[in-house]
């Protein structure tokens, strides 16, 4: 199992049915506790919460029946949760002091032995009510001959050996009921040793004044910058409250000193939102067997890995072995030296260490929830790939290098980083490679459709110009005409309304030419639609994994009839098309072309007259 720091989002505030504000019925009784303390892990589990403390005014009561109930949960078909995905559960007090009058949570390692626990009440002397009550005492500030102050409630609780080091106190940081941030209260802020705090709600970001007092970036506050983790408070039954202010926070053993040393590095290890991790990363390594190394397991974590040891203990090997398996290769030509020694060193360690042995090197990778699994045999140089469910299949390795890019340098490589144009360039461009890739395929794709339309637009300017042309051509025939008609001589007036008559016939011939071919270009635009439909609708698979079946066949159902009444309505658009039920159309046309063909025969009986008369 993976054991490196995770994100836990928790929740550090939880009251139990012992809480005497509790709103909803008591569980007094084991039973009643056991079945509280199920449901109360079910709905962390569906609220998403990790992590929490259970934090009962001056009472550790309900602790032992919420921890039993995370190590024994199990899912929906009673498979029990494995450990590294159970509801982590902290021991804790709410404690309220005298001096300063404040709220502050205890919180102890979660694994802080039970029988312990008294031995940190009464150093506090706090004597909590009876287990078999059902609500805790009522709650009674430590008197201040008890614990000083906060500097004093450490001094306290470190006399207790088993107890030193394995508490957090945060004290309530806010300026109301109980908070820490209340007017005069600047000395207690600036000299207690804690380096968090918890506040009940979300952390509020409009107010600055508090956000600067927290940040460490006001003087009355002695600049002192700490943790702050918000809290549900939740102390309902129906678990309204339970999980709504939270606080995301990374760490790899649940104990307080975690929690310590995740506020003082509160800038990465603590965070109010979602921390978005890599969906791409390495998961696991193994190598079959090696010279040097023998055998390696190795598990990943999906946030950061370092590998720590003495020189010559098999770092470099190992990071080796990942690139090698991963196909990186030296890019670039300008430091050919470089790359030379880079492949050279690679290859001899590839060549000593594994080759003789047969090794194989075998990296998993998670991309985008998937799981990727890389082989590569150093004796038969195969290099295969698994993606998820699929069986392994031979790649090379530019497919290897595409789909599971890395960034990757050895130590003589990485100092050149700085002084090479190159290698700076790869060192900035390939974290982002996909998304440059993104950027240059959209640039190819604009680059394209601009020359497309720059094409149109000269095309348009050759077509337009050509009409103008065209035009001051037809202008100028019109005219040319016009003024031989009047020239003409020795021909009657009838002959001359005829010879006018022509344009008026040519007029009408362009537009019943037009309209035979709008019918035309319409019924091959539907005939086109007519046959694309024969491709359409698509039927839902039954091999389709849905969860609503009904719900989606009766949207199929639909869709099918509208394919369908489409289908018949471009069929019967196209049946007006053909020509049998064109007959109205076409004898209109007839009739005209009759009258064509009347005027056409005078027409030319003119011509052949006034070409006679220019002969003698």
């Amino acid at each position: 199992m993976n054991k490196g720091t995770k994100f836990y989002n928790c929740d550090f505030q939880v009251h139990t049915p012992r809480d005497i504000n509790w709103s909803g019925n008591k569980a007094t009784l084991d039973t009643d506790r056991n079945q509280y303390a199920e449901r109360f892990v079910l709905a962390c589990r569906e609220k998403n919460v990790n992590a929490v403390a259970i934090t009962d005014h001056h009472d550790l009561t309900f602790f032992s029946y919420i921890k039993n109930a995370a190590q024994n949960e199990v899912d929906a078909t009673g498979t029990p949760i494995s450990d590294g995905k159970k509801l982590v559960v902290f021991p804790g007090i709410e404690l309220t002091l005298s001096n300063p009058p404040c709220q502050a949570l205890l919180i102890l390692d979660a694994n802080f032995p039970e029988d312990q626990f008294t031995r940190v009440l009464h150093k506090l002397s706090l004597e909590p009510s009876p287990a078999e009550n059902p609500s805790t005492q009522e709650t009674i500030p430590i008197p201040s001959d008890v614990v000083k102050d906060l500097p004093d409630l450490h001094v306290k609780l470190n006399t207790i050996d088993i107890l030193k080091g394995k508490y957090i106190i945060l004290p309530h940081i806010s300026k109301g009921h109980k908070g820490l941030l209340r007017r005069d209260f600047y000395e207690h802020y600036k000299k207690m040793p804690c380096v968090s705090g918890y506040k009940d709600g979300p952390i509020p970001e409009d107010d600055l004044g508090y956000l600067s007092i927290i940040n460490g970036k006001d003087r009355n506050y002695g600049f002192k910058s700490v943790a702050v983790f918000q809290t549900s408070d939740n102390r309902k039954e129906t678990f309204e409250d339970l999980g709504t202010s939270t606080t995301w926070v990374k760490w790899a053993i649940p104990s307080a000193e975690a929690l310590r040393q995740a506020s003082l590095a509160k800038e990465s290890r603590i965070s109010i939102k979602e921390p978005e991790l890599p969906q791409i990363f390495i998961n696991k390594l193994s190598v079959t067997n090696s010279k040097f190394l023998g055998r390696i397991e190795l598990e990943l974590n999906q946030q950061y890995n370092a590998f720590i040891g003495g020189r010559g203990t098999g770092k470099s090997t190992i990071l080796e072995y990942i690139r090698w398996g991963l196909c990186d290769q030296v890019m670039g030509s300008s430091y050919s030296e470089i790359q030379s020694d880079v492949l050279n060193r690679r290859q001899i360690l590839i060549d000593r260490t594994l080759i003789p042995f047969s090794g194989e090197v075998r990296i998993s990778c998670i991309i985008n929830g998937i799981d990727h699994i890389v082989k590569r045999n150093s004796a038969t140089k195969e290099i295969q790939l698994k993606i998820g469910s699929n069986e392994f299949s031979k790649v090379s390795e530019d497919e290897i290098r595409r789909l599971i890019p890395i960034q990757a340098y050895s130590q003589k490589q990485l100092s050149s980083v700085g002084i090479r144009t190159d290698e700076l360039k790869r060192f900035i461009q390939q974290p982002i490679s996909n998304e440059l890739n993104d950027i240059r395929f959209n640039l190819r794709e604009v680059s394209k459709n601009t020359k497309l339309a720059y094409n149109n637009l000269i095309r348009k300017k050759e077509i337009q110009s050509e009409i103008d042309e065209l035009n001051l051509q037809s202008k100028s025939i019109t005219e040319q005409v016009e003024s031989l008609r009047k020239a003409l001589k020795g021909i009657t007036e009838e002959d001359k309304k005829v010879i006018q008559t022509k344009q008026l016939y040519e007029n009408e011939k362009t537009y019943i030419q037009e309209s035979k071919n709008e019918l035309n270009l319409f019924k091959d635009k539907f005939q086109e639609i007519k046959t694309s439909l024969k491709d359409y609708p698509n039927k839902l698979g039954v091999e389709v994994a849905i969860k609503n079946r009904d719900l989606i066949n009766n949207i199929e159902k639909e869709k099918f009839a509208k394919f369908d009444l489409l289908k018949t309505k471009v069929s019967e658009i196209l049946e007006l098309l053909k020509d049998e039920n064109l007959v109205a159309f076409n004898k209109l046309i007839g009739d005209w072309t009759t009258l064509k063909t009347d005027f056409d025969s005078s027409y030319n009986q003119i011509k052949e007259k006034l070409l006679l008369m220019k002969v003698l």
